[in-house]
Parts: C-alpha cells; sequence; structure tokens
C-alpha cells in the first residue's frame, strides 16, 4: 500500500503544514499576506474543481454524483459552525489557556476530508490545490497557538495532531473502491466550492473588490489552467 506515489502525497501534506508554520512565525499579525495567500489558494482551488473535479466525476454521466457535490458543500457549512471560518481566516484569537475545541475539531475534520481521494489521482493537481490551502490555514493555527499560555511541547502536541489530519485521510481513503473514491472526489469538490466562493466572493470594503484581488484571483485561475491544460 506503501510505495513511493504515496509517500509523496503524505509528505506534501506534512510539509504544507510546516511552511504555513513557519511563515505564521515570520508574518505573524501581517494580515495582508495571509489575505493574498487567502485569494490565490480559494482562486486556485475553484479553478482546479472547475477545471478537472467536476470533468472527472460527471464524465460517467450518472446525475446522482451530484449529490455528493451538495453534501461536501454542506458539510463544510457544518464545520464552519463549529470552526469558525478558520478555513477562510476569519477568526482572531485572545491570549488564553486553551484553544477552543470546535474550532480545532472543525479544521482537523476539514483536513482529514479533503485528503482522501488523493491516493487515487492520477495527477497532483489536487494535492497542490490542498498543500496552497493549508499554508494560510496552518498560519492562522500556528497564530492562535502560538498566543496560548502553554507549555512548548503541548503547543508542539496541537500542531501535529493537526499534521496529521490530512495524511490520515489520504490513507484512510487509499483503502476506498473506484466507486467510492468518486463519491469522496465530488464530496471534496464540493467542499471547495464553499471555501472557495466565500474567500473571493465575501463583502469587502465598500462591497467592492480592490485591484490586488482580482489580480491574485486572476493569478490563481491562470495557474490552474496552465496546469490542468
Amino acid at each position: 500500500m506503501i510505495n513511493f506515489a504515496n509517500m509523496f502525497v503524505i509528505t506534501t501534506l506534512i510539509f504544507s503544514v510546516i511552511v504555513g508554520s513557519l511563515l505564521g512565525w515570520l508574518f505573524f499579525g501581517k494580515d495582508s499576506f495571509t489575505k493574498f495567500l487567502l485569494s490565490f489558494s480559494g482562486a486556485f482551488f475553484l479553478g482546479i474543481a472547475v477545471l478537472e473535479i467536476f470533468p472527472e466525476v460527471y464524465r460517467n454521466g450518472d446525475p446522482q454524483i451530484g449529490l455528493f457535490v451538495l453534501a461536501g458543500l454542506f458539510f463544510q457549512m457544518l464545520v464552519e459552525s463549529v470552526s469558525k471560518g478558520v478555513e477562510h481566516g476569519h477568526v482572531h484569537f485572545k491570549q488564553n489557556n486553551t484553544l477552543p475545541a470546535g474550532i480545532f475539531w472543525g479544521l482537523f475534520l476539514h483536513s482529514f476530508f479533503e485528503g482522501t481521494p488523493l491516493m487515487h489521482e492520477d495527477s497532483h493537481h489536487l494535492l497542490w490545490a490542498i498543500f496552497i490551502h493549508n499554508i494560510p490555514v496552518a498560519m492562522v493555527l500556528f497564530g492562535a497557538v502560538r498566543q496560548m499560555k502553554i507549555s512548548v511541547y503541548a503547543k508542539l502536541g496541537l500542531m501535529l495532531v493537526f499534521v496529521s489530519a490530512g495524511p490520515l485521510g489520504a490513507v484512510f481513503g487509499g483503502y476506498f473502491s473506484d466507486e467510492i473514491h468518486l463519491m469522496m472526489l465530488a464530496f471534496v469538490a464540493g467542499i471547495f466550492i464553499h471555501i472557495a466562493t466565500v474567500i473571493l466572493f465575501e463583502s469587502t470594503d465598500s462591497h467592492r473588490f480592490k485591484a490586488q484581488k482580482m489580480i491574485t484571483v486572476l493569478l490563481g485561475f491562470a495557474i490552474a489552467y496552465l496546469l490542468v491544460a
């Protein structure tokens, strides 16, 4: 079951959280950088979903597969009711001894289910989409854990638990049949659509897109297209 391709998936998922944590340490308190990464990852998410995932899940012409897309979208809505929108950088934490359990486990479930289709994918486009999205998410989580008044070992333990979510989902999904994999891929597409639309189309100042955000979104779309094409 464990081969080079699978180890590459697992290593990449782990590395994405490490990169996000390092950037969270370097750019702590600099929201503009986090917003740039979120906008880019949202656009890249949406591009990969529309250009690659949707054609794949609808290739067999089964209209029922759309139910799993909707299920993924609804699942993400439920997760965000407890995670408070950390997936798209909405939460600001106060310095205290605890991290709300709902936020942490909401992020864990989000990352776990995102990883489930990865072992069956021929290309790594979905993996790179998750990699890019994990960076700002890990930055936000690292910022929250950093402010907690607990030991360094406890902080490291929390981050290690989060690091394990994506790889555990990938390994678990590796045992799925092709039919179940397609369902989970559609499910993840629904998660992508919800997160991407919240990131890209939420209200900004004066309820208008800023030029910087528009350029970032176009860049994310362009890179997704070039990868798929």
